[in-house]
Parts: C-alpha cells; sequence; structure tokens
C-alpha cells in the first residue's frame, strides 16, 4: 500500500458503518482500523510533534495542515477531534494540496467523518486528479467512472487502474480494471486481459471479483466457457455476500442451470440468504 494512501485511511469510517459501504473500499476501511491500534497516541515525542505541525500549519502549510488533520483523527499528540481534523482537511484541500482534495474527496464518497455527499465527493476527487494524485485518479475510477462515463474517461480510468493495480498493487483496483477492459474489449485477447484481472481479484476473495470470474466462465469471455467453474465462483461470491450472485444462484436452482438440476429447496436456500442480505 503506498504511503500517500495510507495517509488517507484515518479519515475513512469507523466499524460499525463498514457493511454498508462500497465494496470497492472495504480493504482501506480494515487497515484504517489497524492504523489507529497502531499509533502511539501520547509519548512525548508525539506530542511535541503534534504542537510543531500545528505550528506549521497556522502559517499555511498545507502539508502540514493535512498532516494535522491527521493527527486530530486519530489522536496522536492530543485528544481525537473528528471536527477540528476535517476543518483542517478542507483547509488543506481549498489551499490547492492534491492529496488532501483526495482525502475529502474519498471522505465525502464514502460518509463517516462527514455526510455522505456524492457530489462533492467527486468535485474534490477530480481537483485532486486533475492535478495529477494518483489516489484521487484510482478513488475517481473505482467510484464514478462507470459505463455512462465519456470514452475519454473511461480510457483515462483504465490507466489509472492499471497504476494502482500493477505498481500498487491495490486490490480493489483488481476487478475494477476488469470490468473497465471488459466493457472496451473488441477481441478475444482485450477479454483474456480483464479475466486476468478478475482471476486476480477473486483469488483475493473480493466478492465482485469472485462473481466477475464466474459470468467470464459462464459466458466463454476471456476465457474457455465452464459450466462447472461459473457455479463454483458464483457459489463462493454468493457466500462472502455478493447480492448479484446469491441471486444468479436462485435462479440455477429454479431453472436448472449450470449443469443442475432444478431443485426446490437449494433455491429455497438461496432465497434465504439473499433475503438476510438485503434486510441487513
Amino acid at each position: 500500500m503506498p504511503k500517500k494512501l495510507l495517509c488517507l485511511l484515518p479519515f475513512l469510517l469507523p466499524l460499525p458503518v463498514l457493511a454498508q459501504t462500497s465494496p470497492t473500499l472495504l480493504d482501506l476501511q480494515l487497515l484504517a482500523i489497524k492504523a489507529r491500534a497502531d499509533v502511539t497516541t501520547h509519548s512525548p515525542e508525539s506530542i511535541a510533534e503534534f504542537a510543531e505541525t500545528r505550528r506549521l500549519a497556522e502559517t499555511g502549510d498545507v502539508e502540514a495542515q493535512l498532516e494535522l488533520a491527521r493527527m486530530l483523527q486519530l489522536g496522536v499528540g492530543a485528544p481525537q477531534d473528528t471536527a477540528q481534523s476535517m476543518a483542517w482537511i478542507r483547509k488543506s484541500a481549498e489551499g490547492g494540496y492534491a492529496p488532501a482534495q483526495a482525502a475529502l474527496g474519498l471522505a465525502y464518497a464514502v460518509g463517516g467523518k462527514v455526510p455522505i455527499d456524492r457530489v462533492q465527493g467527486e468535485y474534490w476527487l477530480r481537483k485532486g486528479a486533475a492535478q495529477g494524485d494518483a489516489q484521487a485518479q484510482t478513488i475517481l475510477a473505482l467510484e464514478f467512472i462507470d459505463g455512462d462515463s465519456s470514452a475519454e474517461e473511461q480510457a483515462l480510468a483504465i490507466t489509472w487502474l492499471k497504476a494502482a493495480a500493477n505498481e500498487q498493487h491495490f486490490v480493489p483496483a483488481y476487478n475494477a480494471l476488469g470490468e473497465h477492459l471488459m466493457r472496451a474489449a473488441t477481441d478475444e485477447q482485450d477479454r483474456g486481459e480483464a479475466f486476468h484481472w478478475f482471476d486476480r481479484s477473486a483469488r483475493e476473495k473480493e466478492p465482485a471479483g469472485m462473481r466477475n470470474l464466474a459470468r467470464a466462465h459462464e459466458l466463454g469471455l476471456g476465457v474457455k466457457q465452464s459450466d462447472k467453474l461459473a457455479l463454483l465462483w458464483y457459489e463462493r461470491a454468493g457466500w462472502s455476500g455478493d447480492v448479484p450472485a446469491m441471486r444468479r444462484m436462485v435462479d440455477v436452482y429454479v431453472n436448472g442451470e449450470l449443469g443442475q438440476q432444478a431443485n426446490a429447496e437449494d433455491a429455497a436456500e438461496w432465497r434465504g440468504k439473499l433475503a438476510e442480505k438485503e434486510n441487513k
């Protein structure tokens, strides 16, 4: 995980709302919890560092402002203060500091520290992305660029996600990159590249990656068609909580698909899992 991306972690959601967030950000959320647990909060060194960081921040140093926001959010060198943390990150972002714009955009996009505001989230992520901030570009591609975006933006998303996946080994980018590549594919080689990233995502136990890998096997997209492997990965995705995969499993046992016989009992079991997930 790149150092700059780790700086965004404290601005993410607390544990109780993890289940409500986008799956693409789940790894970040879990790392955020670990980051909080690992911080030494009240050592003499951290108190002195906080005082010096605050002094620099008050002079208008945008990098110090973002660092001060991080320290306030984690309670490093001072009591934790989420409101002050967000005030300083906004000041840094408004001062034109791209990493702060990325962090503020992410906070608005997923909520928790501020109410979810997708418009503000996209606005600040685009500000950071325009300055070449890799983290802003990655989150923008993950959260806001899709099949309805312009061809130019979809091409940019592929470039940004390839950098995140290949250079930063950022797991949530794997499935998103596969989706963008599959959408843009014009031949079997392109579809094979998309399949590769679905496979990478699935091997990291990402539910959406498992489901997309299953669909590729089912339809023969970038790989030889296989009902057996499609069923395997739909099941794994469903057991991991992926709602579309659960719906597919219901259809499999209602209609007798993917080499299975129609089975009312199995269909009912998957309906129950689906209802439980959707009612959470």
